[in-house]
């Protein structure tokens, strides 16, 4: 967080990197850095483990379509992080930055939701448009959605189904495990400033699939994922 809103700023490491916060975080165990958790884990390396985990499992199960609102966004965030957190869902209570970039304030989280909604009504959910220029519209939404930032943790995954689902209800198919995560980190910076371009480049050159593409590759996920959670099973951990 900058100068101008942080006063006594406590940083938290996250698998994406740093994450200031105003004040001292009530999300976070007293004395360590590590998110509270209904898994009682301590140890950041173990909890990123269970939760990549957990999340792939509620993925493959199919998270809640919605309208593409604010709603939705929250209805995903629950499905994917219900087993990791008793806040999933709901609209995180501390202002936080990262990289030096402040994300939406909490007051104006609503407001910043209900454009993004009112922008996707108004263009008919981006259907009937070319894969390019379905990226190009695609990249200022998810961009924009990126700069609210609801949630306290898992923003950039619950965004990626987000976007998946618009791509599909829009007629098109996008695999967002086919992103490259530092580019697509990179151009998430680069969309807070305005510049939605290297995202939309993302979109299109690199989660863009055929349908055939898509599915053989859900099928890869479900079987790897059986393997791991059978490990896990078997007490060998996560």
């Amino acid at each position: 967080m900058d100068s101008r809103t942080t006063a006594r700023a406590h940083p938290v490491n996250l698998q994406k990197g740093i994450i200031s916060i105003v004040s001292l975080d009530p999300y976070v165990i007293p004395g360590t850095t590590v998110l509270r958790n209904k898994l009682d884990i301590t140890n950041q390396l173990e909890l990123d483990r269970a939760e990549r985990l957990l999340v792939v499992q509620r993925t493959l199960e199919g998270p809640p379509k919605g309208r593409f609102d604010l709603a939705h966004l929250k209805s995903i965030h629950r499905h994917l992080f219900q087993d990791v957190y008793d806040w999933a869902g709901e609209l995180r209570t501390v202002e936080i930055s990262k990289e030096g970039h402040s994300f939406q304030f909490i007051r104006f989280i609503d407001t910043g939701m209900a454009d993004v909604h009112r922008r996707l009504v108004t263009s008919s959910f981006l259907k009937g448009l070319s894969e390019q220029d379905f990226s190009e519209q695609a990249a200022k939404i998810i961009g924009d959605v990126n700069y609210v930032h609801p949630f306290r943790e898992g923003n950039g995954r619950t965004q990626l189904e987000y976007l998946r689902q618009l791509a599909s209800a829009s007629g098109h198919h996008f695999d967002p495990d086919l992103l490259d995560p530092n580019t697509w980190q990179s151009a998430s910076r680069l969309s807070h400033d305005g510049n939605y371009g290297a995202i939309a480049k993302a979109i299109l050159e690199q989660g863009m699939v055929s349908t055939k593409e898509s599915q053989e590759r859900m099928e890869k996920q479900r079987a790897q994922h059986r393997a791991a959670w059978e490990a896990r099973n078997k007490g060998r951990g996560f």
